[in-house]
């Protein structure tokens, strides 16, 4: 596994303009790369903003995708645990998600007035109006109740001007092929994140992979997804509206100020 450190000295070493392929003229050296090519190229923002826009304008998809993810111990041990996780999207106002790992299941049915949150293991169930739009109730059931729906971040790539002035570095690091598709890699840092970006190689960009470093943590823990899409499912509508089985219960949704106060 690549340190934070080790990554930096790689994407210096390989920061060409975006487009170029790996048997290309050899590129100035380090330090040569270091002095003429800014931190935050604009180019590798414009890629992350068409990405963002591009997502956003699709009218349906599934997305399914193999997550790692680091969980810190006390004493300091990295534990990785696995899951995976499932979004459908129809238009602005229909969403299914099912993340299915290690530590626990989780199901989201959104029609556009409700969402569901579904435990299907211990069969408890929780729903709450919602607005008419996927993004405002992904934004909404996060403020209020703490809830992130999984693979939420892809609604939100490029589409936050204070995300983008926040970025320290914005790198294009070179090719790479991805599950056997010819992908871009990108690399970008904030505070307290180190984050890399994997696009298909298209006017209609797709992310082939995410890796997120936390970095203001000594263990330097990870997320990582490698991603799986559809742009042409079969999508039943009822897909998206939750139906209680046998033996389901609701209980009623904490607002995250009263689980904060537990």
């Amino acid at each position: 596994m690549k340190t934070p450190a080790s990554i930096v000295c790689l994407m210096f070493s390989l920061v060409v303009a975006p487009g170029t392929r790996a048997e290309d003229p050899p590129q100035p050296s380090t330090a040569e790369a270091a002095d003429d090519t800014p931190l935050v190229n604009p180019r590798v923002v414009d890629k992350l903003i068409d990405m963002g826009d591009y997502l956003r304008s699709l009218p349906k998809f599934q997305v399914d995708a193999q997550v790692s993810r680091d969980t810190v111990l006390e004493s300091g041990q990295k534990i990785k645990t696995e899951s995976s996780n499932t979004l459908k999207v129809v238009g602005h106002d229909r969403l299914y998600a099912k993340s299915e790992g290690d530590v626990r299941t989780r199901e989201f049915f959104y029609n556009g007035k409700k969402l569901t949150q579904y435990s299907p293991y211990l069969k408890y169930y929780t729903t709450v109006d919602a607005p008419a739009t996927v993004a405002q109730t992904l934004h909404r059931v996060e403020n209020h109740y703490g809830v992130q729906v999984p693979m939420e971040d892809l609604f939100l790539f490029g589409s936050d001007q204070a995300q983008i002035d926040a970025l320290q570095a914005a790198l294009y690091v070179g090719p790479s092929i991805i599950k056997g598709q010819l992908c871009d890699h990108l690399a970008f840092r904030q505070e307290g994140i180190d984050w890399q970006l994997w696009l298909t190689r298209s006017d209609k960009p797709l992310p082939c992979k995410l890796v997120i470093t936390t970095t203001d943590e000594k263990s330097f823990p990870e997320y990582s997804a490698v991603y799986q899409w559809n742009l042409k499912p079969n999508i039943p509508d009822t897909q998206f509206t939750f139906k209680p089985g046998k033996g389901d219960v609701a209980i009623a949704l904490k607002k995250a100020s009263d689980q904060g106060g537990e």
